[in-house]
């Protein structure tokens, strides 16, 4: 495993707060990036610290897609009103 490969239970405790935090909707929204949604979950009192592609990864997992997936920080059609951003 190398230094910044997520253990099984990182992924785990990524992908339920994803899950749990993060809700779909139809149109992009830009005004939070996949580097912005990594540090609402690094701030949680179950966080720790990621990485932009690890962040990526997990929630193209849980069945977020990216709008372009060419850009640096990704965008995703997520809802303004997702627990995970207050």
């Amino acid at each position: 495993m190398s230094e910044y490969e997520l253990t099984d239970i990182e992924k785990k405790t990524l992908d339920n707060w994803i899950i749990l935090n993060i809700l779909p909707q139809k149109t992009p929204n830009k005004n939070y990036t996949s580097y912005a949604l990594k540090i609402f979950f690094e701030q949680t009192p179950d966080g720790f610290f990621i990485t932009n592609k690890q962040f990526k990864e997990a929630m193209v997992r849980c069945n977020f897609l990216p709008v372009n997936k060419n850009k640096l920080n990704w965008e995703f059609r997520i809802s303004l009103k997702s627990p995970g951003l207050k």
